[in-house]
């Protein structure tokens, strides 16, 4: 199976995933999903190339850290670890446990602090606001935990996983909504202006092959989106003023 073929495969998979199961089994299904999530995400750091370019991972993580070390205080003790890979697909993502995937294709569209923070940043809100324990527990609600394979599409692999799955399977509308509203305040808070999300999503409109990149297809309505972020960029850019003028500024630059 070819990964575009995969791809479609996943996306039909999310429109029937469901659980409906008691807290106790759905903890301990959240579990096991992590447990499995924890091994793909080793395989990775093992068998994907990461970019070329230390400088980009540094500054990756240098985004992302800002971030970090302004979301709630229970979230911060996450082991939270931050990879560029070198692959040109358009995407980003987080595990519950907090590692986040940057596919270097995303550094194209999102090539500025602003936009990159912007993307880290509403992945991040998922993860604080619980989207991502509801994203772990539908994916294995498609019966495929137990089918060992490759870990995001894009990187070749020609079976289907745990990982594979998640990191496809589509958010709710109200959750993508609520990213976008906490993410925007988080990298206020961080310093970085949220009227760059504007721009993100004006650009994430197709890459250079015509088609929509991998980040944005998971991340349905942007048209109404962007309007609905318009709406409410004025508190985060209150929140922004307010943390240029208490020093925060963040350096990190290519």
């Amino acid at each position: 199976m070819t990964s575009r073929a995969v791809f479609q495969a996943v996306g039909l998979l999310s429109l029937t995933a469901a659980l409906g199961l008691a807290p106790a089994a759905n903890a301990q299904i959240f579990n096991d999903a992590k447990a499995q999530l924890r091994v793909q995400w080793m395989m990775m750091k093992r068998d994907s190339p990461r970019h070329p370019n230390p400088a980009v991972q540094r500054y990756a993580e240098c985004i992302a850290w800002s971030i970090i070390d302004v979301i709630p205080e229970e979230h911060q003790n996450l082991d939270w670890e931050i990879i560029v890979f070198d692959n040109d697909a358009t995407n980003a993502s987080v595990t519950p446990e907090g590692k986040i995937a940057v596919l270097s294709g995303i550094l194209e569209v999102a090539d500025t602090p602003d936009e990159l923070a912007a993307v880290i940043g509403h992945e991040v809100a998922h993860l604080t606001q619980g989207h991502v324990r509801d994203r772990v527990l539908r994916a294995a609600g498609t019966g495929l935990l137990g089918i060992a394979g490759g870990a995001l599409t894009g990187f070749g692999s020609e079976s289907q996983s745990v990982a594979q799955v998640f990191f496809q399977l589509p958010y709710q509308r109200g959750q993508e909504s609520e990213a976008d509203l906490v993410g925007m305040d988080f990298m206020a808070r961080a310093g970085y202006n949220p009227a760059a999300v504007l721009d993100l999503w004006r650009d994430m409109g197709g890459d250079r092959r015509g088609r929509p990149p991998a980040w944005l297809s998971t991340h349905p309505d942007p048209d109404f989106r962007m309007v609905d972020m318009a709406r409410n960029l004025s508190p985060a850019l209150t929140t922004y003023n307010q943390s240029l003028d208490a020093g925060v500024r963040p350096r990190c630059r290519l």
